[in-house]
């Protein structure tokens, strides 16, 4: 069955969609402070993260924050002790495809943790006294908002007859004339 451009029309619905998204690595060294001069680093890891974002022109910002605890030892490794830290955060992430179309005041923004904040190494510097932490991070953003989308329909009130879910029926590329 062939149809013909007066068959064929459109609608415009409303839906909710992903208007915009981005993503982005980083890499950051902090500097923990224990109370005790360290002898070695037994160990660090990274917890507690929390953050909220906001979408600002044509990126999105997102503030966070989290924990490093470093666990250490001190007095001729005859001691040990953790130094907490908690530090912050702001990463600004830029959008790919951010459709302009998309409503304004109805836009969501979403943060995914696509890698969780992680100690890769930490070292003591050179005097001793302070543990560089260099953490990484992987954040992935999405837009979310109302947006229209054209969708094209065919008039089958003539045609009830036809069965569209024939096995035999085969769909047809159908040329639209304006």
């Amino acid at each position: 069955m062939v149809l013909s451009s007066k068959d064929l029309s459109y609608r415009e619905i409303m839906a909710n969609a992903v208007c915009g998204r981005g993503n982005k690595y980083s890499q950051t060294t902090y500097t923990v402070r224990p109370a005790h001069r360290p002898s070695t680093i037994g160990g660090c890891w990274v917890m507690n993260h929390v953050y909220e974002a906001e979408l600002v022109g044509d990126y999105v910002e997102v503030r966070g924050r989290f924990d490093i605890n470093v666990w250490y030892s001190y007095n001729g490794n005859t001691d040990t002790a953790i130094a907490k830290e908690t530090v912050t955060y702001t990463e600004q992430i830029a959008l790919r495809d951010l459709d302009d179309a998309c409503v304004r005041d109805s836009r969501e923004v979403c943060v995914h943790v696509i890698q969780s904040p992680n100690c890769l190494d930490a070292t003591l510097t050179g005097n001793g006294s302070e543990v560089l932490v260099r953490v990484e991070k992987e954040l992935g953003v999405e837009v979310i908002g109302q947006t229209k989308l054209c969708v094209v329909t065919v008039d089958l009130a003539d045609k009830k007859d036809v069965d569209f879910f024939e096995e035999e029926s085969q769909v047809e590329e159908v040329e639209i004339e304006d």
